[in-house]
């Protein structure tokens, strides 16, 4: 039954045409998905507080 699914020599240029594009949007959702994944870890983590020494007055 799988090599059924997996053979792709009786497809026709429909059935191509839907496949790419399944594919790409999986690949789209894939990389989004860990986009968001970065970008919800950035704003969980702290933000740098620089050690900054007091301004120099003037003489």
């Amino acid at each position: 039954m799988l090599s059924e699914l997996i053979d792709a020599s009786g497809w026709s240029h429909e059935q191509w045409l839907a496949m790419s594009i399944l594919a790409f949007i999986v690949v789209t959702l894939i990389v989004v998905m860990s986009r968001m994944i970065k970008l919800v870890k950035m704003s969980r983590r702290k933000t740098y507080q620089p050690n900054l020494r007091p301004l120099r007055r003037r003489r």
